[in-house]
């Protein structure tokens, strides 16, 4: 993993997280297309969710292994970042998500209440990838391909919303 396994660590579960994520949100337009993603529609609950667990890895590798539990020098670097701040608020997102991802959940909330709140999904993956985009210390297309293929999802949901 490189000479710094802590930063290569980090950066390979947020940017897998943010894959896994992104992922998750393609397979209803797919679904409409290909009866492969038709098919496998299932799995889109559980990747969504290994998204989030990588997002988790990302975030705690980020406090134990990069801070060592230093909140005093996370804030700073909170309030000096403003990609870390959206990092957080996309995470803090994401956590409702992943817990009422299971079908008690959607029984508990009703359907369209549970539909309602997975729809934040959109607006964590936004952050997710303005985070990636923002954390870049070089110029690198891999965050600007992702908002790309966001931007697309959003254009096939607004002409195919119910």
């Amino acid at each position: 993993m490189g000479p710094d396994l802590v930063s290569n660590l980090r950066d390979f579960t947020g940017r897998y997280g943010a894959y896994l994520l992104l992922i998750s949100l393609l397979f209803t337009p797919l679904s409409h297309r290909f009866k492969w993603a038709k098919r496998n529609l299932w799995m889109r609950r559980n990747i969504g969710v290994w998204g989030f667990i990588y997002a988790a890895a990302h975030l705690v590798i980020w406090i134990v292994l990069e801070f060592y539990f230093d909140w005093a020098l996370m804030f700073d670097e909170i309030k000096g970042n403003l990609f870390i701040l959206l990092g957080i608020l996309a995470f803090s997102l994401l956590l409702p998500l992943a817990l009422t991802s299971n079908n008690r959940a959607v029984k508990y909330l009703s359907f369209r209440k549970w539909q309602l709140l997975h729809s934040l999904t959109y607006v964590a993956i936004s952050g997710v990838i303005a985070h990636h985009f923002m954390a870049q210390k070089t110029a690198e297309s891999e965050p600007l391909l992702m908002g790309l293929v966001l931007i697309l999802v959003f254009i096939w949901r607004y002409r195919h919303a119910h």
